[in-house]
């Protein structure tokens, strides 16, 4: 039988968008024989490490995003200056995503413009999915620099040539959408017994996960970690090879231990607010010290989802910088937890994209 072939045009702005596309490819692999045709900047290693479904890489950029400074902080002027030089997207762009997508029925594009327009040319559907676009988070820095209005009605312009829209919680702007599903992310595979285990981890220690993002290990005040008793840290993201010095463990990105699995062997985790982590975070049901990106659109509705949905402490930027955090510490671990029954919406998300093949 010929297998499904999907193509995916993935934003690289972080792994975010990688890790969101990932789950719903993975939860559609267990619905049918898929074989993937995946465009993103995202390396090899997390997309092979996030879904076991048959899939080639194709290393093209696929949007903008945001220049940043840091993790926490946005540089403005030089994201004016990459959007002037790759928007209108060339034709040359499009026709070879349109060559690259040839084979494939449905394109799901995150939060990719140029994968809508690649779609289009090659004949597939596409399904932009998201929970904010570029063009909205561009709105946000209208005031500072009103330049960037050409390129929100521009993109404007290009999400609504996406045949379908799917929109995961928690939505920023809510639009007419073909569906609208609860948070997605990947699913877990190691018990967090067995995780503890092989982070040598006492039953009774805690256990803090520090998810840096982008915020690089001279961010991060290792000195306040090592004051507190009973407790070990596993700082993601942060070395070339694994290292413990104490209570601190140090993984790099690459690692054999799967994030979502390390996130719901915690206690707590403590990190950027961006999707994936929150959506991980939601689904294992563990208390979140979240810290918020300075003058980022998108943090106000995830801020409120996490305030609303799920069990939760704001850490103020400087604060984690300093150290000063770990005193947050036995309020989060006191937290009381929210319902454990929640639906992933990568299976939904998974049998919507089943659909359009059907039909």
């Amino acid at each position: 039988m010929t297998p499904l072939r999907i193509g995916c045009c993935i934003s690289a702005h972080g792994f975010g968008h990688a890790a969101r596309t990932m789950a719903v490819m993975q939860a559609l692999s267990k619905l049918a024989d898929i074989e993937l045709t995946v465009v993103t900047l995202v390396p090899e290693w997390f997309l092979r490490g996030s879904c076991s479904a048959r899939f080639s890489i194709y290393p093209l950029q696929t949007d903008v995003g945001l220049v940043q400074k840091n993790a926490l902080e946005q540089d403005i002027p030089a994201t004016f200056k990459a959007l002037s030089d790759y928007y209108p997207v060339r034709p040359q762009t499009v026709r070879s995503l349109a060559a690259i997508f040839s084979q494939c029925s449905v394109v799901v594009c995150d939060i990719s413009p140029a994968g809508i327009l690649g779609s289009r040319e090659a004949g597939a559907s596409s399904v932009l999915l998201e929970n904010f676009t570029w063009d909205w988070i561009y709105e946000g820095y209208q005031t500072s620099c009103p330049e960037l209005e050409p390129f929100i009605q521009y993109l404007c312009q290009v999400n609504r040539q996406a045949d379908f829209r799917v929109q995961a919680m928690p939505v920023c702007n809510a639009a007419a959408a073909d569906l609208v599903v609860p948070p997605i992310a990947r699913t877990f595979r190691e018990s967090p017994g067995l995780v503890r285990r092989r982070l040598h981890v006492g039953k009774d220690e805690r256990l803090v996960l520090v998810s840096l993002g982008g915020l690089g290990i001279g961010q991060l005040s290792l000195e306040s970690m090592q004051t507190v008793r009973n407790t070990v840290f596993v700082v993601a993201g942060s070395s070339g090879e694994m290292v413990r010095r104490g209570n601190l463990i140090f993984l790099p990105p690459e690692t054999d231990f799967f994030h979502p699995d390390l996130v719901a062997a915690s206690d707590a985790v403590v990190g950027k607010v961006g999707y994936s982590t929150l959506a991980e975070v939601y689904h294992a049901n563990v208390p979140f010290g979240y810290i918020c990106p300075h003058d980022f659109r998108e943090s106000g509705p995830l801020v409120s989802f996490i305030r609303e949905e799920m069990s939760g402490v704001q850490i103020d930027a400087m604060d984690f910088r300093k150290g000063d955090w770990v005193e947050n510490l036995p309020q989060l671990f006191q937290l009381d937890k929210r319902s454990a029954s929640r639906q992933n919406g990568a299976v939904q998300c998974a049998e919507f994209i089943l659909s359009l093949h059907a039909g």
